[in-house]
């Protein structure tokens, strides 16, 4: 990991830490009823990344079949309040098939 910060970059995942599908190659929480995605996490995030002093951020997450679009609408929010405070960082998305 120490690679990756030395190098700029940063990974975080968002929506929360238990995912709605089951595969057997993860080894991430699984349940039908997650805990709803903190509606303030878009902006936590960008606050949290404006202080980093990393150049490259990945964001990814847990699959979301409890949401009505997936999350696709938190992670617009979050890659437009990241770049309202840092225009200069790129943001790579990880999504999920919405």
């Amino acid at each position: 990991i120490g690679e990756c910060w030395n190098g700029g970059t940063g990974t975080i995942m968002l929506l929360g830490d238990t995912c709605t599908r089951g595969c057997r190659f993860c080894a991430v929480k699984t349940s039908s009823t997650p805990a709803p995605a903190d509606p303030f996490e878009p902006f936590k995030t960008a606050e949290a990344l404006s202080k980093w002093n990393i150049s490259y951020v990945v964001l990814t997450s847990v699959d979301r079949d409890d949401m009505e679009d997936g999350g696709a609408q938190h992670f617009a929010t979050t890659v437009e309040l990241i770049k309202k405070s840092r225009p200069d960082m790129l943001v790579e998305c990880l999504v999920s098939d919405f």
